[in-house]
């Protein structure tokens, strides 16, 4: 989440002057606040579709986040038109809000059997015997937060890594929402050593990888390298885990579908740990390019995945993206 929404503009400012980081939060959380207070009052469909509305009208007016969300997709999809990108972004924002709608019904949507459909594809040591911990990786890809309903559906003890919002109000707020999850939420920095605690106390542990991340490892994504993390990977092999993919469809409303792929092993089981990790994780990535191809309006996409990119304009080798990256 942003470090700030309506104070957006004056972030370089509040950085330097706590006073007035604090009220700009205060702001942000008030803002928030009243609208899932006024999802929760509705029905769980009624507030799911009017949150698409609502998503769908002010997320193009998020100025650099919707100017993130068309670079991406430019890169995803290098032969659709402006206007059929702008379709299409105005729809992923739909469904954004969607997601906040229905932050306030998760205990219901856990609560109702018809709400949470399970698919269990192949064998999966952990989906049988909950007590064998597994590596779960999963996109921002529909409503995620119901990976952790699917998983508790199957009675999976589960830790989930999380990125705390920079305002602690909106923080506290989001993690009492979760609570439905039944999942211990793991900060994300740091967290290598919490994470294996949870696996050698036989809990599994969950993380969504799609994004890109500052220090992690080059790994192709849609044709183009994407800095991401191999911890996943690196902890299923370390102790010897499976490194399980996830991914959550939305049915119908606020009905969805969780799906437990097959595990994902290395192609070369002699291979050193290093080049196993970024082969696992090569695979998972094009798990990933089928669900968002086959989808793309269910994936929150509005952090910057690649670098800068310049949308309209060719790269020297002529490149059909038709998107030239900056180095910077």
């Amino acid at each position: 989440m942003a470090e700030f929404i309506i104070g957006y503009p004056l972030r370089k400012l509040a950085r330097a002057r706590p006073g007035l980081q604090r009220a700009l939060w205060r702001l942000d959380y008030g803002l928030v606040w009243g609208l899932v207070k006024l999802f929760g009052m509705l029905p769980i469909d009624g507030a799911s579709a009017f949150g698409e509305r609502v998503g769908r009208w002010i997320g193009p007016r998020l100025g650099r986040k919707n100017e993130i969300f068309h670079a991406n997709l430019a890169v995803v999809f290098p032969q659709m038109d402006e206007a059929g990108r702008e379709t299409l972004v105005r729809d992923a924002w739909g469904r954004a809000g969607r997601v906040l709608a229905e932050y306030p019904h998760l205990a219901a949507i856990h609560r109702d059997p018809e709400r949470v459909e399970v698919e269990v594809r192949g064998d999966i040591e952990t989906c049988r015997d909950p007590s064998r911990p597994a590596v779960f990786v999963a996109a921002h890809l529909s409503n995620w937060e119901v990976l952790g309903l699917g998983l508790a559906r199957l009675g999976i003890p589960m830790a989930s890594l999380y990125s705390p919002p920079t305002n602690p109000m909106l923080d506290r707020m989001l993690r009492n929402s979760r609570a439905a999850l039944n999942s211990e939420l793991v900060p994300r920095d740091n967290s290598a050593r919490e994470l294996m605690r949870c696996l050698k106390q036989g809990r599994s542990v969950g993380m969504i990888i799609d994004r890109r991340v500052d220090e992690g490892s080059p790994i192709p994504f849609f044709g183009r390298d994407k800095l991401t993390t191999l911890v996943p990977a690196r902890l299923a092999l370390k102790h010897h885990c499976e490194l399980v993919p996830i991914r959550v469809q939305r049915r119908e409303g606020a009905r969805f579908r969780v799906t437990f792929y097959p595990p994902v092993c290395p192609a070369d089981s002699a291979a050193d740990p290093a080049r196993q990790a970024q082969d696992m994780t090569r695979q998972v990535h094009k798990l990933f390019e089928e669900w968002i191809s086959a989808e793309p309006s269910d994936w929150m996409c509005s952090k910057r995945m690649w670098p800068k990119v310049k949308i309209g304009e060719s790269d020297e080798s002529g490149d059909p993206a038709n998107v030239r990256q900056d180095s910077h």
